[in-house]
């Protein structure tokens, strides 16, 4: 077999993917509970819905608007929050979100309540007590006849009746950081998410190897990033502390039993039963993925896998002719597929993994699965010129990586699927 030229790569953008220097993440090999099977298991039939959701890196920004104005003094001492439904959580792949924490936009209904309008003592002409643990915390509220919130009338009341990521609309103020008292939800809440973090009566369920049972924290402080101040954003915190960046407030009437449940690990790759034509469609909603002309085509399962790997074991000797090299091969406990992949680095996140070609071109995408069978572009690589074919390895035991070849473990033509610490899928090249 002739040697190989690599071929010309063409990194897209579309996500936080970008050339080199992906770690590999210190879960990288977090092995699930339960059984792991090194073949992909069982195929899971996909049916997208909709058009695919551009990365939150491409997203144009969130127009800024004013924070809603008005001192701390105005308004009612307690608002009464009205029954409806809290789409609880955020979008997979939202800047800043972690998905063992935060649910996949969980739809939950909720019963009417009452919130206090500022943190505990709720006295404008007070600061908020802070260094309290959360028992100590809930005492202060029967003792002012009330309770201390759940997690979602937290977030429902920050989220208001539009349900606005932040508490002041669709993106944050940081003027709201330095003045929390101006600045109130839809609901008219003041300073939820602002400048402290806030006890709830909630707990974080445990995920095996992961996540013991904590208190479900909400807010941020003052000094956090941007993102952090998401009415959605939860932090596990042990009941047991009294920071002083920590308040809380109150809420009355009966307490709602919803809770949010924690994700638990799936097996780690499935083999994803799609055809090409939804794939198209998928791609052909993808602003820089649309003009991918001609049909798409996926390789053939196993024999452009062999292709793959037989290429690997072919390579120039010394005298720069070829040469056989039989050691040359996947590793142990490695699977070559051509087929599409369902992926779960970790719990609460899918990934769907996809390669393919049209015309002249070879390509690899992944996509973000959302509730409901949406999508969201991850990340993608377009091999212009390359007709492939390209594999797919992955072994069960390693949580956050998989490889990619036209020619198996070769230099410039072979890489990494990578899910970052930072919960960001990148797609490599070696």
């Amino acid at each position: 077999m002739p040697p190989r030229t690599p071929a010309f790569v063409l990194l897209l953008m579309v996500a936080a993917g970008v050339a080199g220097g992906a770690g590999c993440g210190r879960a990288e090999q977090q092995q699930q509970a339960g059984e792991t099977r090194a073949d992909g298991g069982a195929a899971v039939t996909l049916a997208p819905k909709g058009k695919v959701l551009e990365a939150a890196e491409n997203e144009s920004p969130a127009a800024s608007a004013p924070p809603r104005a008005g001192a701390a003094a105005a308004g009612p001492a307690r608002i009464e929050i009205p029954a409806g439904k809290l789409v609880a959580g955020s979008t997979p792949g939202d800047k800043g979100r972690d998905p063992a924490l935060e649910p996949a936009l969980l739809d939950v209904e909720l019963g009417g309540f009452a919130i206090d309008r500022t943190l505990y003592p709720n006295d404008p002409a007070q600061p908020p007590l802070t260094g309290v643990t959360r028992a100590r915390a809930s005492e202060l509220c029967q003792q002012a006849g009330g309770r201390l919130c759940t997690e979602l009338e937290w977030e429902r009341a920050c989220k208001g009746p539009e349900g606005t990521p932040y508490a002041g609309g669709a993106a944050w103020e940081p003027a709201c950081a330095k003045a929390p008292a101006s600045c109130a939800s839809g609901f008219g809440v003041v300073g939820m998410g602002a400048a402290l973090r806030e006890w709830t009566a909630s707990d974080v369920a445990p995920i095996e190897n992961l996540q013991p049972k904590a208190a479900a924290v909400r807010g941020a402080t003052a000094s956090a990033s941007g993102v952090d101040h998401r009415c959605a954003r939860r932090a596990a915190v042990d009941p047991t502390v009294s920071g002083d960046d920590i308040g809380f407030r109150c809420c009355h009437g009966a307490p709602n039993a919803a809770s949010i449940p924690s994700p638990q690990w799936q097996q780690t790759f499935r083999r994803a039963e799609i055809g090409p034509q939804q794939v198209a469609e998928l791609l052909a909603s993808v602003p820089q993925l649309r003009d991918l002309g001609g049909q798409i085509t996926f390789f053939k399962e196993p024999d452009d896998a062999n292709v793959v790997l037989g290429r690997g074991r072919t390579r120039l000797s010394p005298n720069g002719t070829p040469a056989v090299q039989p050691e040359a091969g996947a590793p142990p406990n490695t699977t070559l597929t051509t087929s599409p992949l369902l992926w779960n680095p970790v719990p609460g996140e899918e990934v769907l993994v996809v390669t393919g070609k049209s015309d002249d071109d070879a390509f690899i995408v992944a996509f973000l699965r959302l509730p409901g069978d949406r999508y969201r572009i991850a990340s993608s690589l377009l091999l212009k010129g390359e007709r492939g074919p390209i594999a797919l390895g992955f072994n069960g035991y390693v949580r956050r990586r998989l490889s990619w070849a036209t020619c198996w473990d070769c230099r410039g033509e072979s890489g990494n699927v990578t899910y970052r610490d930072d919960n960001r899928v990148v797609i490599t090249q070696k």
